[in-house]
């Protein structure tokens, strides 16, 4: 590889032979960051005959900032701070060149300098020959050619001596052709007021008259519409009244089914997967058992709403009453917009999160409206939190080999009363 001292040479036959610059500060010492460093080093492309080559980081280069720019150049920082930023996010990037004191590539050109220094690309209307580069001078630097700026914020927060003065933008002078096209457009352009007028105004601006046309022509038609319309009247309103179904006044029969809600906590020991079977057969099956009996009859996932039958004896025989059970409002709300007028029960696992979503959040003004229940084992002492807040404890007895029949009819007593409430 042929020897070059020209700084973009240097960094992209560095880059591509993976022998990598270091940044060294103004006393010749390794140094951290970019921020720190006053040089780029170089190793020697032959050890034997050659010396590192350290040039300074705000150095030029042949990198025109914008494309066919021969005044605005990439210093070596810039370039440098790229590649080895190729990786890190936009934010991280712009604050690292802040950082480092000489700017940065803008984000537009961040993929096109890094395909450049590895080989990938050759930037083509870009790089300025090293003869361009003499003719040219090199008289501004990349730190002024940057065209993005870090938000006005984060340049507040992160402005510092060690950054480069940001240069004032230079004003934008409109040019004489555009300005005649404008003008010339502007006297062209057609003014619209109103529907009205210019249906009706005619070149002069006189408003067209059409009162004749309407008593000639137009009141006839109207007649014959009219009467048209009457004999037909009474068949289509029948015909209408037939397809419209029963008047608008009278109401739909609404579901009035009760709703119980239940915990979706995992500690909850009435769930989805075995609710339906405790209230139904007086049977508790535990939350994981119950679900992976399902799982074995292809159930992998439980229902949202669970609905319930319930059989007590009546004066004239059995009576079968039906109840709803969610875990949540989102299930809650399948039920209409007043299906908390039906809900008559709250399971709680004595957890306040349960109740944010609710009609009423707060625990106590929830249970002076809906009956509260809370179920806990036999042989766990009370719970004091559930007590302050009005709510009924029922125990489950761990000893009775899953069956408590008379926990659910203690329950469904209690719920007969939150009915009638």
């Amino acid at each position: 590889m042929a020897t070059s001292t020209d700084p973009l040479d240097l960094l992209r036959q560095s880059i591509i032979s993976s022998t990598f610059p270091t940044l060294l500060t103004s006393s010749s010492s390794a140094a951290s960051s970019l921020g720190e460093a006053s040089f780029i080093s170089f190793p020697p492309v032959t050890p034997l005959t050659d010396s590192p080559t350290s040039i300074p980081k705000d150095t030029p280069t042949r990198y025109a900032s914008k494309a066919g720019s021969k005044d605005e150049f990439y210093n070596i920082g810039q370039l440098w701070l790229a590649w080895n930023e190729r990786e890190s996010g936009v934010r991280d990037y712009l604050m690292n060149g802040q950082a480092g004191g000489v700017g940065y590539v803008a984000i537009t050109d961040r993929r096109g300098v890094v395909e450049y220094l590895t080989g990938e690309s050759e930037a083509t209307g870009r790089i300025l020959s090293k003869g361009q580069q003499a003719e040219a001078g090199q008289s501004t630097t990349a730190a002024s050619a940057t065209a993005e700026a870090l938000p006005s914020a984060l340049q507040s927060s992160e402005a510092g001596p060690s950054k480069p003065a940001a240069q004032a933008k230079r004003k934008y002078e409109v040019d004489a052709a555009d300005r005649e096209f404008c003008k010339k457009l502007r006297a062209e352009e057609v003014e619209l007021r109103d529907r009205n007028s210019v249906l009706r105004s005619s070149g002069g601006g006189k408003v067209n008259n059409f009162e004749s046309f309407l008593k000639t022509v137009m009141v006839d038609k109207i007649r014959a519409l009219r009467g048209s319309f009457d004999k037909g009247a009474s068949k289509a309103a029948a015909q209408a009244q037939q397809q419209a179904g029963p008047p608008m006044g009278a109401k739909k029969a609404r579901s009035t089914h009760p709703i119980i809600i239940i915990s979706s906590a995992p500690t909850s020991l009435l769930t989805m997967w075995n609710v339906k079977k405790f209230l139904e057969q007086g049977i508790f099956e535990p939350s994981d058992v119950a679900r992976q009996n399902e799982a074995a009859q292809g159930n992998a996932k439980a229902e949202d709403v669970v609905a319930i039958l319930r059989k007590r004896s009546g004066p004239h025989g059995y009576i079968t009453s039906k109840y709803y059970v969610v875990d949540g409002v989102d299930a809650l709300q399948k039920f209409g917009q007043d299906a908390w007028d039906r809900v008559i029960c709250v399971v709680t696992t004595g957890q306040a999160w349960q109740f944010k979503p609710y009609k009423w959040q707060d625990p106590r003004m929830l249970f002076r409206n809906v009956k509260g229940v809370y179920f806990q084992w036999s042989n766990e002492p009370a719970n004091p939190t559930v007590k302050d807040w009005n709510v009924t404890e029922m125990r489950i007895d761990r000893n009775k080999r899953h069956t408590d029949r008379q926990v659910v009819a203690d329950l469904w007593r209690i719920l007969d009363g939150a009915k009638r409430r």
